[in-house]
């Protein structure tokens, strides 16, 4: 397979594991025990009697993430920030692998108090996403800041610019949210759409531009790389 059409494929891919996500996210959410989405993290819909399709997404937002780097790879220059970025956003993709497997010790759904019996797994869990966190808000930053030249640059920088920053904004914002008005959970679903929002645009983005090379390419001819 041609690497342009590999990154269309994985652009694809990416798009399909995005609407996964956001439909089996809302599933587990109605299903019981029922967790706030306002005051609970989405973490916590791993925790109960279905909390195996929560382990389930964790994996799809894996594999769609590092779809998205696959696409991306392909399509973006080969410079320190945009490296620094596909780095940034294999992390995220790795750590939220990682997650079905570290399950996370689930807060009290009344009072927001950590679990009384802190676990290794939970603390685990908590550090992953942390560096996980971290790691989408900086590399959608780093890659969105850098898009003048390579297969994305006839393409207007706007909107994946303006997500990033509201997904830097909403990671920043998460701790107030949660400790100033209980709402933890609703601050990071905030972060966690932003940054589904930013993949789905960039995922958009290499489909379009790799079937634009595709197309404007004479037969025979070859592709210089980026």
């Amino acid at each position: 397979m041609e690497r342009e059409s590999r990154a269309a494929f994985l652009g694809t891919v990416t798009l399909v594991g995005c609407a996964l996500y956001v439909l089996l996210d809302v599933v587990v959410q109605l299903l019981p025990p029922h967790y706030s989405p306002i005051h609970q993290a989405e973490s916590d819909m791993a925790v109960g009697p279905y909390g195996f399709l929560m382990d389930i997404n964790f994996l799809i937002r894996a594999a769609l993430t590092l779809c998205l780097v696959g696409a991306l790879s392909t399509v973006l220059p080969r410079r320190a920030r945009q490296r620094a970025g596909i780095i940034a956003l294999s992390v995220w993709g790795v750590t939220s692998g990682l997650l079905a497997v570290f399950s996370t010790d689930i807060l009290d759904d009344r009072r927001l108090v950590p679990h009384p019996h802190v676990t290794l797994h939970g603390e685990i869990h908590l550090a992953l996403a942390a560096i996980g966190f971290i790691a989408a808000a900086v590399g959608a930053l780093l890659i969105s800041t850098d898009l003048r030249s390579g297969d994305l640059a006839g393409s207007s920088t706007a909107a994946p610019l303006v997500v990033s920053i509201l997904a830097v904004l909403a990671l920043l914002l998460m701790p107030v949210v949660g400790r100033v008005h209980g709402a933890g959970g609703l601050g990071e679903r905030m972060f966690l759409a932003a940054v589904l929002a930013w993949t789905a645009v960039m995922a958009g983005r290499a489909r379009k531009a790799t079937a634009a090379v595709v197309a404007g390419r004479p037969e025979g001819g070859a592709v210089a790389g980026v």
